[in-house]
């Protein structure tokens, strides 16, 4: 017999028991049973799909009372603007500072710290990052993100609550750290 008849008939043949495999297990397998002497493994993992665990795991950080802490000292000095003499990255040092929370003293240090969050995913206490020059993604400016939208940052205008859907921030908005 000719090679090439011989590889279509063992895959014909190979194609026949894996589809005989198949149909016994559908039928038999549910009714198949181990015997009562077996023991049952109590900690070796199987692959019956009904033995399989699921675990759920937060997605809120486990540092909240942190954020929450770092939002009220934010708030507090939103109250009182005038009495803020920070620049942009200083203010952000100062207000995590309060949390215990050592941040690096300029934005370019700053923008390194954590982990990378996108916008989507900002969350209370997130430093947030912008590029104002124009400098191809370098990060020029940050504040702290307040959620809903808000972040704070120390402006030429003083420190103030900024909504992050501003047409000016929004298009300079860069990325977020999560350092909290």
């Amino acid at each position: 017999m000719n090679t090439r008849y011989k590889m279509i008939a063992s895959g014909m043949l190979g194609g026949v028991i894996v589809i005989i495999a198949v149909i016994a297990f559908h039928f038999l397998g549910p009714s198949l049973k181990p015997a009562a002497s077996s023991p049952k493994p109590t900690s070796t993992p199987t692959t019956n799909p009904s033995n399989v665990i699921i675990k759920l795991v937060p997605t809120k950080p486990v540092n909240t009372s942190h954020q929450t802490q770092l939002n009220a000292t934010v708030q507090q000095m939103l109250s009182n603007p005038s009495g803020v003499s920070f620049d942009a990255s200083g203010f952000l040092q100062y207000v995590y500072a309060q949390v215990g929370v050592q941040l690096p003293r300029t934005i370019a240090e700053q923008s390194q710290v954590g982990t990378m969050v996108a916008r989507t995913d900002l969350e209370e206490g997130d430093l947030v990052f912008f590029d104002l020059d124009g400098t191809n993604g370098t990060a020029t400016f940050d504040g702290v993100y307040l959620g809903n939208n808000q972040f704070a940052a120390v402006t030429g205008h003083g420190l103030m609550a900024i909504n992050l859907n501003n047409a000016y921030w929004s298009d300079k908005f860069l990325y977020g750290r999560r350092v909290l």
